[in-house]
């Protein structure tokens, strides 16, 4: 939520990644000859410079060019840094960390920066990628416990989390929940990842890169307060020791009220790092992070009857709170400590290690409304017709712990053979996770939503149905990339790697084991057209975890399988960074497990699921201070083999999306800058079953901010959802077991609001 920070350079040698940085560019008109970068010194690259572009440029006098501004630093590749725009030039998730040119990666990426993090006061992930083609937020209303995402019509938000190139994935209802003031950038990668990162949904992954050091100098305060009450206070402060250690540390304290008088939150967010660069061959980058929230629930469910449908006795809005304001607790501490770790030999061989370890303790308490009739047949009476005025409240308990181990190590090299020039690597990778919980249901009182008040029902038993669970899993894999330039015009990007499944599970004593290998692979090819235009093409085999249950010979489930095929192109204009895409995919996911008749918890793998559609993205910045953030998705997402729903739209997935966010930047007013804009989500059905009832409306929101800067203050006003758009995002039938006697009949299902209005002002000091 705050600016970069830009502070003087501390002067040193600066370390150079082993990619190399100047290589033969067609979109420039220069020939140059690829320099390995990690011998080279900035007075080095100085005198190149100088005495190669008077020539360069001569030659090119009846065709002029832009050059790029290139920023040497020693902890990432300069297109990889946070860009003070919106337009980034490249991005590593779709590479596996190598660099790669968002121009010509045969493959749809498209990252976030801070600055569009910022004027959009994105508080969340789930915030931060919302105006992005082929990404679905909200997909079960608005609920602050963690993030909810689909892309390309596949939920993603179990798997499909990555902060800095690892996963941190979410087991029972332990999520990771992601302070954005920490973040450089958001990177998501669409499409089937397998192949380099193992198991996941085939629509893709979200990868958030933590801010580090830079050896560079500079503190930035913030401050920031919203319409709901409370504050947050913010430090991002960096700096060097030496001229080879460099330190960062971002930490964020404060409350912060919602659009619910009865929800709060708090935060504590504590994140340094360390930067060793001893040569220019050399880096190590040591960090950790801790993180306790205290927030209340946010996932509401209101009656059908009321929101969507008429209600002769009630209506209700986004912020009317059915749950039980007095057991409304959920506590989270969640922290890493890891290292990143890169050295390049003489013979330009390089090593690169990565490892993590992340623990995540939830507690959570809370009760929330499960079922929905109308008062009367408390009494005897009949119902009123639709008039649903009375909430069954389910208690939910949550105790849970979660360990996460990552380590990747892997070696690469530079390819200069004949025409073709690139980067090569392999590596073993290893994932694990140690998840135990223990969790509760019971009644939880009658909840009168006219008056407020909760009573328990005399003769309902309150006894709560417990079940303890626990689950090991370990991801080994094996894998190769390449990434190529054959010649000046074409990129080869390739993969494959070897996954070994090894899970260890365990439900009120019922063991179940299962063991899994699966092999992925991906190849992509782009060519360049001309200077501007390139067009791309991949192909993909991956798989996701397996389902929980058994097959009907009581053996575990398999993994499920996917294929996928994508056509696109890109246009950057020659000299800018900005860029406009198009991409047509097709991805089909086999192996899911549909239900048995007549024999109870028993799967036969049979399912399919398709989806393929068109997805338009525009990240462009004129001249004139404008920039632009357009996208445009169609899904044509179907159940294509399944029992009962085969034929049906996929849950909760638009047919039609799209978003449109303006900004300029004033010039007759140094420093300041607006911006507007808008979210459109078309209908679609909150069920498989495509139940004409969960159709949900199309809905516009409606998104504006204002910053100013001067000498070095920065103002920022924002609001997401302007006009307080109320809709509705989710819904589902009542649970029949919620109820605290058979002889009741739930009257309606119950409905999650979108997010409403959440204007904020944020004010921060750069030294």
């Amino acid at each position: 939520m705050l600016l970069h920070s830009c502070g003087p350079v501390f002067a040193r040698p600066a370390r150079l990644r082993h990619r190399t940085m100047l290589r033969p560019t067609r979109r420039l008109g220069i020939k140059t000859v690829p320099i390995k970068q990690k011998h080279l010194r900035p007075s080095y690259l100085a005198i190149i410079l100088a005495t190669t572009a008077p020539a360069a440029l001569a030659q090119t006098a009846d065709n002029p060019v832009i050059l790029r501004k290139i920023v040497i630093s020693n902890t990432s590749d300069p297109a990889l840094k946070s860009v003070e725009t919106y337009a980034a030039e490249a991005a590593s998730t779709a590479t596996r960390g190598l660099e790669g040119d968002l121009a010509t990666t045969p493959r749809s990426v498209s990252v976030v920066s801070e600055r569009q993090i910022t004027d959009q006061a994105a508080g969340s992930v789930e915030d931060a990628i919302a105006y992005l083609p082929g990404v679905t937020v909200q997909t079960f209303g608005l609920d602050n416990r963690y993030d909810q995402y689909a892309i390309r019509g596949f939920d993603a938000q179990n798997a499909g989390i990555y902060r800095d190139g690892m996963p941190l994935r979410l087991f029972g209802w332990g999520a990771w929940r992601t302070e954005t003031f920490g973040l450089e950038r958001i990177e998501v990668l669409r499409g089937p990842t397998g192949s380099l990162y193992g198991a996941n949904q085939p629509g893709g992954l979200v990868n958030a890169i933590t801010k580090r050091p830079d050896f560079e100098t500079g503190t930035e305060l913030t401050t920031r307060v919203t319409e709901h009450g409370g504050a947050e206070v913010g430090i991002d402060t960096k700096g060097v020791f030496s001229d080879t250690l460099a330190y960062r540390f971002v930490g964020l304290t404060g409350e912060t009220g919602t659009i619910f008088d009865e929800v709060d939150e708090s935060r504590i967010y504590l994140a340094p790092s360390l930067t060793w660069s001893p040569t220019d061959r050399t880096n190590l980058t040591v960090f950790a992070q801790y993180q306790k929230d205290d927030v209340g629930d946010t996932y509401i469910l209101a009656p059908q009857y009321g929101t969507q449908l008429p209600n002769p006795v009630l209506s209700y809005g986004n912020d009317f709170y059915t749950n039980n304001p007095n057991r409304n607790t959920i506590q989270t501490t969640q922290s890493y400590v890891g290292y990143e770790f890169d050295h390049t030999f003489d013979n330009g061989l390089t090593f690169r290690s990565r490892a993590r370890y992340a623990d995540n303790d939830w507690l959570n308490q809370t009760a929330y409304a499960g079922a929905f009739y109308s008062s009367a047949v408390l009494a005897g009476l009949p119902p009123v017709p639709n008039g649903i005025d009375t909430a069954t409240l389910v208690d939910f308990d949550v105790d849970q712990r979660t360990k996460q181990i990552s380590f990747d190590n892997a070696l690469s090299t530079d390819v200069n053979f004949g025409a073709v020039t690139g980067t090569v690597m392999a590596g073993i990778d290893h994932y694990s996770a140690d998840y135990d919980n223990t969790y509760a249901f019971g009644y939880g009182g009658t909840f009168f939503l006219q008056t407020g008040q909760i009573t328990l029902l005399p003769g309902v038993p309150t006894t709560p149905a417990v079940t303890v669970e626990s689950q090991d899993i370990k991801q080994t894999g094996l894998y190769v990339i390449g990434n190529l330039n054959v010649g000046d015009n074409l990129v080869v990007d390739a993969g494959l790697r070897h996954d070994r499944l090894d899970i260890d599970g365990s439900q009120n004593g019922v063991r179940q084991t299962n063991d899994q290998s699966f092999t992925s692979g991906h190849l992509g090819l782009s060519y360049a057209l001309n200077e501007e235009i390139t067009v791309y093409g991949n192909v993909a085999k991956s798989f996701a975890l397996p389902p929980s249950g058994f097959s009907v010979t009581g053996q575990p489930l398999d993994v499920e399988e996917s294929q996928s095929f994508e056509l696109g192109a890109r246009f950057r204009p020659l000299g800018t960074n900005s860029l406009l895409s198009i991409a047509v995919f097709d991805i089909r996911k086999t192996n899911t497990a549909q239900s048995v008749a007549g024999i109870p918890g028993a799967f036969e793998q049979v399912g399919e699921v398709r989806s393929r559609g068109v997805e338009l993205e525009a990240n462009y910045n004129f001249e004139n201070g404008l920039s632009v953030l357009a996208g445009y998705t169609y899904i044509d997402g179907e159940i294509t083999k399944d029992s009962a729903n085969q034929g049906n739209a996929l849950a909760r997935i638009p047919e039609h999306a799209a978003s449109l966010w303006l900004n300029y930047e004033v010039a007759q007013v140094p420093g300041l800058r607006a911006g507007i804009g808008a979210r459109y989500t078309g209908a679609r059905f909150s069920d498989s079953a495509n139940t004409p009832a969960f159709e949900l409306d199309d809905v516009t929101v409606f998104d504006a901010s204002v910053t100013y800067s001067k000498n070095d203050w920065t103002a920022t006003l924002a609001a997401s959802n302007l006009t307080n758009e109320s809709y509705v995002t989710y819904c589902n039938p009542a649970s029949v077991s919620a109820l605290p006697s058979p002889a009741l009949a739930p009257q309606g299902a119950g409905c999650a609001f979108g997010a409403g209005r959440t204007v904020s002002f944020t004010l921060s000091r750069q030294f």
